[in-house]
């Protein structure tokens, strides 16, 4: 595994303990009794999350950008695994509109290339040339 793939496994890692850390400090709010014993596991609970963020806040990924179009759609509360599945459905269909384009023009350039050659015979060697260099 690469550097910045261990970076994101640490910090996936670290995002999942912090998620597991408000859950329980969820709990911990939603059943206090304003006991000792609860105030104390509450203080507990509140200060391990701070650390987990403190962790989170020194992650070893400030060198991998993020696209700013991900941070909205998180902070529009949207999952960003949908926005990946859009974007590949968005970059699929424009590879298959440009696929069609760049075929169109093959067909275009192989039939103009056969009405030259009918109509110039003289030209065939230059489009041959044109057709070898273009058939990348």
């Amino acid at each position: 595994m690469s550097e910045v793939e261990n970076s994101i496994q640490e910090t996936s890692n670290t995002i999942g303990h912090l998620i597991e850390s408000f859950i329980e400090l969820g709990i911990l709010i939603h059943d206090f009794q304003g006991t000792e014993t609860s105030k104390e596991a509450l203080s507990i609970k509140l200060n391990q999350t701070i650390d987990d963020l403190k962790l989170l806040q020194s992650a070893p990924l400030q060198e991998v950008p993020i696209p700013l179009d991900v941070l909205q759609y998180i902070e529009d509360g949207r999952n960003p695994d949908v926005y990946t599945r859009e974007f590949v459905e968005a970059t699929r269909k424009s590879n298959q509109y440009l696929r069609g384009k760049m075929n169109s023009f093959k067909n275009l350039r192989e039939v103009l290339g056969k009405k030259i050659i009918n109509e110039f015979p003289e030209l065939e060697s230059i489009v041959n040339d044109i057709n070898d260099r273009t058939n990348g």
